[in-house]
């Protein structure tokens, strides 16, 4: 970008240890994809990956992956965060990422007017890049996406098709919806459920949104953010003005396992007063499925998950504990605005960090 200031940065934090299986084909994927988009739309913006310790028996991210040269529309840097450091954090022995604390290192060090936190295995919708070219962000909103969910593509066949043509993604993910994730649900896509079962989610969604707030107001009235926060799969896309971030000081650097420290960001912005738009359909992100148990997936999905997290004895910042946060910011009034959750040197601005 020849020192421009780019738009738009995008931060995401990974490393090299297969998390949820063909991790590095999805990451791949996710730039390759974004390159050829970001280029396309003339959109000028960074990718920032935040490679958080690094596991000392596997190459480092920059020798096993394909980084697309610099153009004049997009750049990618890779930040390292060193096993040394990763160790000076509590429960780093059961915990080999932290995940919030690496993306507010890399939002710490962005350059782009906007920036865009998400993860390594989402693709965006060429509507949804589309609008972002416009350049008609408002700086004092915050922005949400859908999150759709598709099979993971990584046969032979399909990295053939890839591999030649990224045109052949954009039917993929269109044809191979596993769930759709909304800001009052999840349910799954109609391929998957049918055509009548589809519609029952989808009804019953409509019915607990619209339904309730209009003809019963008092309605789960002791969640002060119910309904004014789009919480669904928001680690995959939270986009704010860097202005914002920097006043919010990032996400909480709460050292646990990374589960609803991005809900609480989006209670704490609308405690703040931030207004929140939900950017609608076909302006959407689509996520690659991974492995059960990896990540959030309904069902057993998630139940192995915190299976392996109370083995392990990992802390969790429960739903409840939210909760119990957004009751006391509102019952603080102005006071509030004396909160402050991370120290001025968040996002481990006070070190110095190598680039790949």
């Amino acid at each position: 970008m020849s020192g421009a200031v780019p738009y738009l940065s995008i931060v995401a934090v990974s490393r090299n240890d297969d998390h949820g299986g063909h991790l590095l084909e999805r990451m791949q994927l996710f730039i390759d994809s974004a390159h050829e988009q970001f280029n396309r739309y003339h959109l000028p913006a960074e990718l920032i990956i935040v490679e958080w310790n690094p596991p000392a028996d596997k190459k480092p991210l920059s020798e096993v992956l394909s980084i697309p040269r610099n153009t004049d529309f997009f750049t990618t840097r890779i930040i390292i965060v060193p096993e040394e450091l990763h160790k000076t954090f509590r429960h780093s022995d059961r915990l080999p990422l932290f995940q919030m604390i690496g993306k507010n290192a890399g939002i710490r060090r962005a350059k782009g007017e906007f920036i865009l936190a998400t993860n390594i295995d989402i693709l965006f919708s060429d509507e949804l890049v589309a609008f972002l070219s416009k350049k008609r962000l408002d700086p004092a909103v915050l922005y949400r996406a859908d999150r759709l969910d598709i099979f993971s593509p990584f046969t032979e066949w399909y990295r053939h098709y890839f591999s030649s043509s990224l045109t052949f993604l954009k039917e993929y993910c269109r044809t191979n919806i596993i769930r759709i994730n909304k800001k009052y649900g999840t349910f799954p896509s109609k391929k998957q459920t049918g055509f009548w079962k589809y519609w029952y989610y989808k009804a019953r969604s409509f019915f607990d949104f619209y339904i309730y707030k209009q003809y019963f107001p008092n309605y789960r009235v002791d969640v002060p953010f119910f309904r004014y926060i789009h919480a669904n799969g928001c680690g995959d896309f939270t986009l704010l003005s860097k202005e914002k971030w920097d006043e919010f000081r990032g996400y909480p650097e709460l050292e646990m396992f990374s589960w609803n420290i991005d809900s609480l960001l989006l209670i704490i912005a609308y405690h703040f007063g931030i207004r929140e738009i939900d950017l609608q359909p076909p302006r959407n992100i689509f996520h690659i499925e991974h492995d059960y148990g990896s990540g959030w997936t309904p069902g057993s999905g998630e139940k192995l998950l915190f299976e392996r997290i109370e083995k392990q004895q990992i802390p969790v910042l429960s739903w409840a504990d939210c909760v119990q946060i957004s009751r006391l910011l509102a019952k603080m009034g102005p006071k509030k605005e004396y909160i402050t959750f991370n120290d001025p040197d968040w996002g481990l601005s006070t070190h110095t960090l190598p680039e790949a």
